[in-house]
């Protein structure tokens, strides 16, 4: 067994010894009894003697020494086998990797049994024992030597050979899980131990020998005894603690890891109880292989593998997989060094037929033989030889190997699905679609995963693998890209009419290949849609249901279904002109149309509601076609459609995209109605609505509201559509007695034909003459008079005479329609009533010109009045009857009554006469009348109120109605004077008619006064002479007892009328005095009081009419004339001192009587300016009346104080006696009240400042100067500061009384606003009050004093304190976390560090953050008081190797340590240089010096090293030019063009032999093999080259020939063992050598000459500097082949230039003859030459070759058997 892989190979030489001795094994001979053979001519040891030797030799037991490395040794081991595996269980997949890399007896069945015990079988107080079987051929010396070593695999470059092992940790990671592994094989039965040995200090690699627990026998105990006992047992005594994760991973050991395994065929897992019973079994096998197949073409092979997984729980599962198995080349940029020597990719697939054999963990779904837990989400599994993780647990994606494997996968399986659809070709179609399973569909969360999921895509979709439906056997694929699906519901249709017997042509017949029906599921919507495998377009089904004929082949049902199916993937365009809807047609035969002729044409498709009419109106619509333009669906098709499921869609998309309506009778007669043009077709129509209604197929209300449409032909002929009134035929009627001819045609009255009275046959249905005419009044309404409706307007017969006859029915016409409740049009009613045709005693009048009289009245007086000419209607020509009519001719306006007569006497007769000049007489004589029927007892009043009206009564305003007009009286002399009356005119009718008063007062005139004062408003005129008193109590009167009088009451409002103490004033300047204000008249001079004597007191009860007009009568009124009178004064500047101290006066008193004060007066007082103060006048709340408590805020405030003066402004000191009254106008009085009012007089005007001489603080070494201004100071002044001008200073008092307002007023935040403007004094000098900090205890704990600007509280006295919530607002810093801002402004005047220390503590402690950090805040002291100040980025914290001590400040030398984290957050200085600043010195030295220390050297290339990355290489890219080299024991630079990393060592040793200077560059001491592996990565991203790509290789073209001996090539290489590696290697289908070809090549072999020389064969090597200078060394070489002359140079091994090694001769062999076989594939010319290299030392034996051909997986043709056995059949 070989359980462990290393990367350290072996020896050419010792592996051509195993090659041999393999090859004798093979062949049979035996190895003996456990007789260990080791190399270097060792006599046979027996297995124990093999492990103590290596104990002895190796780790120093038994010896007096003690190994040095022993330590390090065991931390190596340890440190390796725990860091790989993130899981302990990761030990499994290394024993089952070991088991699978093992070699195995021929006819044995390669097998890995685990069994778990409880047994502690090694004695070491395990409570659970795992033990592993495996049947391999045993553990050899050289795999003990291994397992006791680090790094010494013994698999190292047999990768090609099958091994598949990789980490190198192998068996040592069962220490995971045990502390004392053991293992017996091959009489090998040894243990090893996770703790140090006792005796040598080492652990994990000690090997000790067993010496009876466990012995044999208790191991076959626990196997059985009846089986044969595996060559190789381990025993695992378990960790206590991984017991359980031991188990659960043998318990879910997946079924699936035997798949991609070449030897294990079973795996079983055993669990005993202590009574060694089985508890549980589970195992996985390979149960058959079959099917296998090659194809050389693409270089792939498949099978079906069968794997069974057994368990006593469940039973037996199985599971086939289908395995495809392809090569391909490796790619020369995916080459990588673990890899080394393989030439080949080898991508399996596996594709699982049925359920996956998984665990409840899922199965993985990528193995690199051993399965990771990669999931890919796809269906099958992919295997490669990946390079995985140090876990196990995934491929490294960012691996150019692995990525290049992947690259290979989506051709991999293409080819095998491609096989798999060709291997079912045969099969029914339904066998193919589950092949389409196996597509990746859904996308990997691994994105190099997914992205070969879309190869697979996109490779996939250009080949032909999709089944075409076809009808017949044939099956057709086609790209996915040429193949469309049809909906399922277009199946469904096709597969019914298939199965009724429809003949349906080939649905692929339409242009476009149709998908297999088998395929076209819902189940495979993934898989098409993943292939992008789409619907057809509508177009298609609209071809495939045209050129089937399907509308006219399907029943019905399978129709509407159809029709489904259309409405519900409706596109109009692609489908609009396919015949799709059954109609019927003209002549009643069925045809199909187009929704475009549906939509377009003019006929439109209907069906109906009602089945059982749809014959009738298909037979009816025959005749009515050209009218309606509408055509039926067929009978039998709209009964399908009622009984059709989905009857509700077909009717959405017949009536959404054809236009199909749903017609009851109702709505069909609509449409026809609507187009009836023509004669015949309208009689027709009547018919056809008579004939709906007699058979009771139409309700009665439609058959109206059909009818009302209808139009109808009338007496011409003509069809009219419009009409209001149809009129029966005029035979026989009453209106054509009546009217004569119809006189309404233009009011749409029309006359019926005589059409509408002959019987007539329609559509086969008879129609009989009285029934229709009866059927055409009820429903057209053909009327007659009296029922006929007439019309808004006349008739000509109205305007004459009328007989008795006619006159009576016209009366009964309208008597008919008044019964009926119908509304007479006016204008027909106006042409009867205004007619001349009623006979009366005057002639034929209109019936409103005519007058019924009775016997009670009619001759009363017409003697009296023989002027009326009255027209009383002619009873006994109308024979008597006319009086039955009586209401009629009410309406017609005949009137009946005796007061209808009196007015129209009144109308017409009197007011014609009067018309004219009227005289007195005839006044008198309508006078005398009226008195007549007064006398009589008859009622007047209606003559009255008709004469009233007139302008007939002669007045002295000229002829007016009488209505209004005055006859005049006594009582009338007073309202002249202010009012001109129209009196009647006496003088012009006589005395007499001051007879008539009470018919004067009847008709209007006014006879007396009695309080109608409306009439002097009215006839109101302006005095214009002074008003009497009593003409001024009349207009008072006047003002109340009238309805309006606003007219007068705006007159007299502006006129001087009332009489006043100072003469006649307009009501406004006119007052009424009151007691209660009295006083307040002194204010002014003249008050215009109302004259009392002149108007008695009587006037004073028209106070309201007199307020109305204005009169002054109010307080309020009052105090605003003497408001605006003072106002008056104040502008004039003649408010004097005595006027202002009244005011004051009386507004004392008033306030002491407790009486109100007028509000205008009151107002003046506060709101104008007449106080006069020391700023000037002010309104009082502007105002401040001066005490001792205001003189500290003097200094910095403008108040106004009242002037005290006995000056003409000054209030004298009399002032002071009104305190109260002006605190109440809101003069400022007291200190304590004036707060609010001083902010507003602050003044920040400069105030004269304190002078303080230069005083030097002796603590913080700063000057305060007389200006305020703060600098430090030493023995000179070096940092001064400027001098600035500053605002007043607040001296002490001031300050309080300042802080004091704050605390009273009302918004402190203003007043502190102010404040700021001010400075105070600080430890520092004079500051603003935002410049200054408050200091206290909280303080002390970090700051001093001196060591900020805090307030001197010397100063200010220790009061200050209480005043912190004011010093806040004002600016003050109180709080001691906020000063770091005030302290940052002075930082920079300290020069002493242990202040600035301070300083720095607090901005640590307070989170300082600077306004600029870029600026110098960093004090680099030197001594105590001196130093300079330097910005953060010239700092770093630390310089740990002291390269950058002249470039940085390096503040660790300066400050504790509590410090240093300040610098680092809040100023950002850098904890070390950055690679940039490496950069920058690493140039300061190539600029600089040209020599350099190799201490300074190694610490700059070791910061490099660790900090190596893309933007690393990026910033040393572009600021190194020169590299360290070493010359004569010392580091110089050297331009990177001139020196060179020593990739090669052989050329290395050829430089540092023969070349004089220094050519490669300079690596620091100790380096790993890693570390000098960045090294070189890193010198060659700076610009230097590798030698082994920068030399030129110069070969000399002349050879000496002096001195040579030809030899036989057969004798001395040229033997079949040569033949065959080349052949072999020539079959790699990389290649594409075809057989002739690679006879060929070998050819030249064969014929080869080959000549030993004497004299060297020299070649040159040559290397370019940056100067063009070559430098040129030499070196020998041992082959040289001419391969087109067929000859080959050998130089002798022990020639002039030394002797040469066999290992050397070997490898120039393979060199030279691989570059001349394969100069065109220069990337397989390595491989070639490593297998000529092992041959050439194995003397290309042909047992030995034919064993190397094996293990790199390369075989012969029988055509090249035959060539090579007939190149040597004559030796």
């Amino acid at each position: 067994m070989v359980p462990i892989r290393q990367p350290v190979g072996l020896p050419m030489q010792q592996l051509a010894v195993i090659l041999r001795e393999r090859a004798l094994a093979i062949c049979g001979e035996p190895a003996g009894d456990h007789v260990v053979v080791l190399g270097g001519g060792d006599t046979p040891v027996s297995p124990r003697e093999h492990v103590e030797r290596i104990r002895r030799q190796r780790y120093f037991i038994g010896r007096e020494e003690r190994n040095p490395l022993a330590e390090d040794m065991h931390q190596a081991v340890n440190y390796l086998s725990q860091e790989l595996y993130s899981k302990d269980v990761h030990f499994l997949m290394e024993l089952i990797q070991n088991a699978e890399d093992n070699d195995y007896p021929s006819g044995v069945l390669p097998a890995l049994e685990f069994v778990i015990t409880s047994k502690d079988i090694t004695c070491s107080g395990a409570t659970a024992t795992l033990l592993v079987f495996n049947n391999e051929n045993g553990f050899t010396p050289a795999n003990i030597e291994s397992i006791s070593r680090i790094g010494k695999s013994t698999k190292k470059s047999n990768r090609g050979s099958g091994y598949i092992g990789e980490k190198g940790i192998g068996f040592k990671s069962v220490f995971l899980v045990s502390k004392n592994p053991h293992i017996f094989s091959n009489g090998y039965q040894i243990k090893f131990s996770e703790d140090p040995s006792v005796d040598c200090g080492i652990g994990y690699i000690v090997p000790e020998w067993v010496e009876d627990c466990p012995s044999i026998a208790d191991i076959m105990n626990i196997y059985g005894c009846l089986k044969s006992l595996p060559t190789t047992t381990i025993i695992l005594p378990l960790k206590s603690d991984k017991i359980d994760a031991v188990k659960k991973e043998l318990s879910g050991t997946h079924p699936e890891v035997l798949l991609f395994l070449s030897k294990i065929r079973q795996i079983s897992v055993r669990e005993i109880n202590d009574n060694l019973n089985v508890t549980s079994l589970s195992q996985i096998s390979i149960s058959s292989e079959a099917d296998a197949l090659t194809r050389k073409q693409i270089g792939a092979e498949s099978y079906t593998l069968h794997l069974s997984a057994l368990e006593n729980k469940t039973g037996e599962r199985q599971c086939s997989y289908y395995i495809w198995k392809q090569h391909f080349p490796v790619k020369p940029e995916c080459c990588v060094q673990k890899r080394e020597g393989i030439d080949q990719w080898v991508v399996m697939l596996a594709f699982p037929h049925g359920q996956r054999l998984s665990q409840a963990m899922g199965s993985p779904g990528v193995y690199a033989f051993l399965p990771t837990e990669m999931a890919t989400n796809f269906p099958f599994i992919i295997q490669a030889d990946f390079l995985l993780s140090s876990s196990r647990e995934s491929i490294l994606l960012d691996s150019q190997w692995n990525q290049g494997i992947l690259e290979c996968v989506s051709s991999a399986f293409v080819n095998a699905f491609l096989v798999l659809l060709k291997s079912i070709e045969s099969a029914p179609a339904f066998a193919l679609p589950p092949i389409f399973k196996f597509l990746p569909l859904n996308h990997s969360s691994i994105v190099l995963m997914d992205s070969v999921r879309l190869s697979i895509r996109n490779k996939l979709i250009g080949v032909d693998i999709i089944p075409c439906e076809t009808c017949s056997s044939l099956k057709v694929f086609r790209k996915p890209t040429e193949v469309f699906r049809i909906e399922s519901a277009f199946w469904s249709i096709i597969n019914r009419a298939v199965k009724m017997g429809v003949d349906v042509p080939n649905i692929s017949s339409h242009g476009t290949h149709i998908l297999n029906s088998y395929f076209d599921s819902k189940v495979y919507d993934d898989e098409l849609g993943f292939l992008g495998i789409g619907y057809v377009d509508s177009e298609w089904y609209g071809k495939c249901i045209q050129g089937s004929d399907l509308v006219a082949l399907l029943p019905e049902d399978i129709y509407f279904d159809l029709l489904t199916f259309v409405a519900q993937n409706w596109k109009a365009k692609k489908m609009e002109k396919i015949p799709l809807v059954k109609c019927v047609g003209r002549g009643g035969l069925q045809t199909y149309m187009s929704v475009y002729e549906a939509t377009m044409g003019d006929e439109r498709l209907c069906i109906l509601s009602d089945e059982e009419c749809v014959p009738l109106i298909i037979n009816w619509n025959n005749e009515f076609s050209t009218a309606s333009r509408t055509l039926f669906m067929p009978l039998s098709t709209q009964k399908a459609l009622g009984l059709f499921p989905k009857k509700t869609t077909v009717m959405e998309w017949l009536e959404k995209y054809v236009g199909v309506k749903s017609l009851t009778l109702h709505e069909y007669a609509l449409v026809v109605v609507k187009a009836l043009h023509e004669k015949n077709m309208v009689l027709s129509f009547t018919r056809f609505i008579y004939h709906l209604h007699s058979e009771n197929l139409m309700p009665e209300w439609n058959v109206k509201h059909i009818c009302n449409l209808m139009p109808i032909v009338d007496n011409c002929g003509c069809v009219v559509a419009a009409r209001s009134t149809v009129l029966v035929p005029s035979k026989g009627s009453k209106w054509a007695a009546l009217l004569g001819e119809n006189p309404w045609k233009a009011q749409n009255y029309v006359e019926l034909g005589d059409d509408y009275i002959y019987a007539r046959n329609s559509s086969g249905e008879h129609t009989c003459d009285d029934q229709f005419l009866s059927f055409i009044r009820t429903f057209i309404h053909g009327t007659d008079v009296p029922f006929l409706l007439p019309p808004d307007a006349g008739f000509p017969v109205a305007s004459s005479s009328l007989t008795t006859e006619k006159a009576l029915l016209l009366l009964e016409w309208i008597e008919n329609l008044r019964t009926r409740g119908i509304c007479i049009p006016k204008k027909f009613l106006s042409c009867i009533k205004y007619g001349n045709w009623l006979k009366t005693s005057v002639g034929y009048r209109s019936p409103a010109d005519s007058f019924c009289s009775n016997a009670e009245w009619g001759c009363l007086f017409q003697d009296r009045v023989a002027f009326a000419d009255v027209p009383m209607i002619d009873q006994e020509y109308y024979l008597g009857n006319i009086i039955d009519f009586k209401e009629v001719l009410g309406t017609l306006g005949v009137r009946f009554e005796f007061a209808e007569v009196m007015s129209y006497i009144g109308n017409h007769c009197f007011m014609s006469m009067v018309t004219g000049t009227p005289t007195g007489d005839m006044v008198l004589s309508l006078l005398r009348f009226i008195r007549f029927l007064e006398q009589e007892h008859i009622q007047s009043d209606h003559l009255i109120e008709t004469v009233r009206g007139g302008n007939w009564l002669k007045t002295c305003s000229g002829y007016r109605s009488p209505v209004g007009s005055v006859l005049f009286s006594s009582e009338w002399t007073v309202p002249s004077e202010i009012s001109s009356l129209p009196f009647v005119d006496i003088d012009f009718y006589g005395p007499e008619i001051s007879d008539y008063k009470s018919e004067l007062e009847k008709l209007g005139v006014h006879v007396t006064l009695k309080k109608n004062y409306n009439i002097i408003v009215d006839n109101f005129k302006i005095p214009t002479g002074p008003v009497t008193s009593g003409a001024a109590t009349l207009l008072l009167k006047c003002i109340r007892y009238a309805d309006s009088c606003r007219n007068l009451v705006k007159v007299l409002k502006n006129r001087q009328w009332l009489k006043t103490n100072a003469g006649f004033r307009a009501p406004r300047e006119t007052f009424i005095l009151d007691p209660e204000w009295k006083c307040l008249v002194k204010f002014a001079d003249a008050v215009p009081l109302l004259d009392l004597s002149f108007y008695s007191n009587e006037i004073l009860t028209y106070r309201d009419e007199l307020m109305k007009i204005g009169v002054v009568l109010s307080l309020e009124q009052a105090s605003n004339s003497i408001t605006n009178y003072l106002k008056q004064l104040l502008s004039t500047s003649s408010l004097t001192k005595e006027i202002r101290l009244a005011l004051l006066s009386c507004y004392k008193d008033l306030r002491d009587e407790h009486k109100t004060f007028p509000a205008d007066i009151l107002k003046f007082m506060q709101k104008q300016k007449w106080l006069n103060t020391t700023q000037g006048f002010r309104t009082p709340d502007k105002c401040v009346l001066f005490d001792s408590s205001w003189e500290p805020l003097m200094a910095v405030a403008r108040l106004p104080f009242i002037d005290d003066s006995d000056s003409s402004n000054g209030m004298g000191k009399e002032i002071y006696s009104y305190k109260k009254e002006l605190k109440a106008l809101g003069v400022i009085v007291g200190f304590n009240q004036g707060a609010d009012f001083i902010l507003s007089c602050l003044s920040t005007a400069e105030k004269p400042q304190m002078h303080m001489p230069n005083v030097v603080n002796r603590y913080t070494g700063m000057i305060v100067s007389d200006s305020g201004i703060t600098s430090e100071s030493t023995e000179q002044n070096v940092v001064p500061l400027c001098v600035a001008d500053c605002p007043p200073l607040l001296v002490s008092s001031t300050l309080e009384s300042l802080l004091k307002c704050m605390q009273t007023c009302t918004d402190p935040r203003n007043f502190a606003a102010q404040i700021r403007n001010m400075q105070m004094k600080t430890t520092l000098g004079y500051r603003y009050a935002d410049q200054c900090i408050l200091y206290d205890l909280a303080w002390s704990s970090y700051l001093r004093r001196e060591d900020g600007p805090f307030i001197d509280e010397a100063f200010y006295g220790s009061e200050i304190l209480s005043y912190k919530t004011e010093l806040r607002l004002i600016g003050v810093v109180v709080d001691i976390g906020y000063g770091c801002t005030l302290l940052e402004q002075d930082l920079k005047h300290f020069l002493r560090v242990d202040t600035i220390t301070r300083i720095y503590k607090y901005f640590a402690a307070f989170k300082w953050d600077p306004r600029n950090k870029g600026q110098s805040w960093i004090w680099i002291p030197n001594g105590s008081s001196s130093g300079h100040w330097v910005r953060p980025a010239d700092c770093v914290l630390h310089d740990r190797n002291g390269l950058f001590s002249t470039r940085f400040s390096v503040l660790d030398k300066y400050y504790e340590k509590d410090l240093l984290g300040f610098f680092s957050s809040t100023l950002g200085v850098r904890h070390n240089p950055r690679v940039l600043d490496h950069c920058i010195l690493w140039r300061s030295w190539e600029c600089t010096c040209s020599e350099l220390t190799p201490a300074r050297c190694s610490f700059f290339w070791e910061f490099i090293g660790n900090r190596w990355n893309a933007t690393t290489a990026k910033l040393l890219s572009g600021s190194v030019t020169r590299v360290p080299v070493l010359s004569c024991g010392k580091i110089i630079l050297r331009e990177v063009e001139d020196v060179f990393v020593p990739d090669d060592l052989l050329l290395k040793h050829l430089f540092d032999q023969f070349s004089s200077e220094p050519l490669f560059v300079w690596y620091p001491s100790g380096l790993s093999f890693t570390a000098r592996a960045k090294m070189d990565t890193i010198y060659q991203r700076l610009g230097v080259r590798a030698i082994s790509k920068s030399v030129t290789k110069v070969e000399s073209c002349d050879l000496n020939m002096h001195h040579y001996q030809v030899v036989e090539a057969r004798d001395a290489f040229v033997s079949p063992g040569l033949l065959r590696i080349i052949l072999a290697f020539l079959t790699n289908p990389v290649l594409e050598n075809g057989a002739d070809k690679r006879h060929q090549m070998a050819s030249y072999l064969l014929g080869m000459k080959i000549f030993d020389m004497t004299e060297p064969i020299s070649v040159s090597y040559n290397v370019k500097t940056s100067l063009g200078r070559t430098v040129t060394v030499k070196g020998r070489r041992i082959f040289r082949w001419e391969r087109e002359n067929r000859k080959l140079y050998m130089q002798r091994s022990d020639g002039p230039q030394g002797r040469i090694t066999r290992m050397e001769m070997a490898t120039s062999f393979g060199e030279e003859i691989s570059q001349g076989l394969l100069y065109e594939r220069v990337d397989l010319i390595p491989t070639l030459t490593d297998l000529l290299k092992v041959g050439f030392l194995v003397d290309f034996d042909e047992d030995e070759v034919e064993f190397l051909l094996r293990t790199k997986n390369l075989q012969l043709f029988s055509e090249d058997e035959d060539f090579i056995m007939g190149s040597f059949s004559s030796h």
